[in-house]
């Protein structure tokens, strides 16, 4: 399957940049010499060469079903090096350096995470390359990309506005490939991707294999040999066919065919999974305010460790935001659903899978839960009581679809010891708690953000055997970049 992904990606590609177009008009290129703003570069001609600067760090309380509390303290650094050459070429290297410290033998929550992903250290370290890619742009419109490089599938057609990024970026982005850039060290993807704007319409497709990361921090940036993951999508950009709509279908090929010694399934058979599905986003003017509605479904098919695999994912999420009113509220709700599997003993496997994706984002910031037999409502109020303030707030439910298959969490493939979902028997029972997310974000400059956050879940009867059923879960972060 993915060899035929592969060849249509390289056949779409080479007819993409085999094509002769008259290029469009361009700005004029800045002045030759050394910028200091809005970032660090230098401009000759057609060349130009990017030097960028990021460093965030965080500290983590967690109780997670426990009856203490331990921190850790999470930072990593980047430093990336772009070369560009009249609009053309591309060339891209980051090199990230990340750090745990402080991670207790009685730490629960991710800190148990880390720790086992990190040989059980009380500290780890490393240096890697996180990006080392070629980008072509022959033609307006149209790009190639080789090398290391993020794949956020969903999230390939962004908008200026701001509620319009948030949406794709936050809403619709990474829920089945991502780079799970919350965790401390985050992943990426060794492969090819291109894009191609035909006006109103764009054509995306990708084939990587993603990389060890998210939680492993002394042995990051290794290639999966035995994991391939490849995409393609058609977006239909707002307005094209239907006033401030996009809509997008896409398909997805993942095969992980790792032995048990190597973070395998135990039957040894591999996953060998395809997903066809698609979604609609809409932000609508109505009444004093705007509207906005989110549409996204998935089915699946194939083999999952030696029996069949079918199951099904979908989410609707609706909002209404007052942008003239103070704070700028917006309000928001929706539910989340993904199948389960109401026999795990048979030839049949319908608990949908999560792939590779970037969970934080959307099932409870304590992140306890992964996008597999879960129903999960939820609302959502975000606020701007100031141009340098932003306050997120979430109140999820999460119940099992079934109660006969397994409470999920995880990320995907990050090690080469451990599966990437782990999933625990809930006994019998559906309900998994209610959880209270608040995030409160500053950015007094462009280059500054400070953030805070609390989540509670208050854990329900799957927990009940349990000496604690409660999660909780702080952080305060500072993130500098240039």
């Amino acid at each position: 399957m993915l060899n035929r992904r592969c060849s249509f990606l390289i056949a779409g590609s080479l007819l993409v940049f085999l094509a002769s177009a008259a290029g469009a008009q361009t700005p004029p290129p800045p002045p030759d010499g050394l910028h200091t703003t809005p970032s660090l570069y230098w401009q000759e001609g057609p060349q130009r060469v990017d030097l960028g600067l990021y460093v965030r760090s965080r500290v983590e309380w967690w109780d997670a079903y426990a009856t203490e509390t331990d921190s850790f303290v999470g930072t990593r650094a980047r430093v990336r090096l772009s070369y560009g050459w009249a609009g053309k070429l591309l060339l891209v290297g980051e090199v990230q350096a990340q750090r745990l410290d402080s991670m207790e033998e009685t730490g629960t929550g991710a800190i148990a995470t880390y720790r086992a992903a990190n040989n059980n250290q009380y500290e780890a370290d490393g240096v890697d390359m996180r990006l080392l890619f070629a980008e072509l742009r022959p033609v307006e419109g149209a790009w190639l990309r080789l090398g290391r490089q993020e794949v956020k599938l969903g999230s390939e057609v962004l908008y200026p506005e701001p509620d319009w990024r948030y949406l794709k970026a936050a809403r619709v982005g990474e829920r089945l490939v991502g780079t799970v850039g919350w965790s401390h060290v985050e992943r990426s993807y060794d492969g090819a991707s291109g894009s191609w704007d035909l006006g109103g319409h764009t054509l995306y497709g990708f084939l990587a294999g993603p990389t060890t990361g998210v939680f492993t921090a002394d042995d990051a940036y290794d290639i999966q040999h035995d994991i391939a993951v490849g995409g393609l999508s058609w977006t239909v950009e707002r307005g094209a066919w239907l006033p401030n709509t996009e809509l997008s279908l896409f398909a997805l090929d993942y095969e992980d065919d790792r032995n048990p010694s190597r973070g395998g399934l135990p039957g040894g058979d591999g996953v060998h999974v395809t997903a066809v599905g698609a979604h609609s986003v809409g932000v609508y003017p109505l009444g004093p305010g705007k509207a906005d509605l989110l549409l996204w479904a998935a089915g699946q098919g194939g083999r999952y460790d030696g029996v069949n695999h079918q199951a099904w994912a979908a989410l609707a999420e609706a909002g209404y935001q007052w942008p003239d009113c103070f704070a700028k509220p917006w309000l928001r709700a929706g539910v989340n659903v993904a199948s389960g599997d109401s026999n795990p003993a048979d030839d049949d496997h319908t608990t949908f899978f999560n792939v590779l994706p970037t969970n934080h984002l959307y099932y409870g910031f304590a992140d306890q839960l992964a996008f597999q037999n879960l129903l999960n409502p939820f609302v959502q109020l975000r606020l701007a009581p100031h141009p340098m303030l932003g306050v997120n707030l979430f109140v999820h439910w999460f119940r099992l679809m079934d109660e006969d298959d397994s409470r999920y969490s995880g990320t995907g493939a990050a090690t080469r010891n451990a599966f990437g979902f782990a999933a625990q028997d809930p006994g019998g029972e559906r309900d998994v708690g209610t959880e209270y997310d608040v995030v409160l974000t500053f950015t007094p400059h462009r280059t500054v953000t400070f953030e805070t956050g609390f989540s509670w879940l208050d854990g329900g009867d799957v927990f009940r055997g349990r000496p604690d059923r409660d999660v909780g879960f702080g952080y305060v972060s500072l993130e500098l970049r240039y």
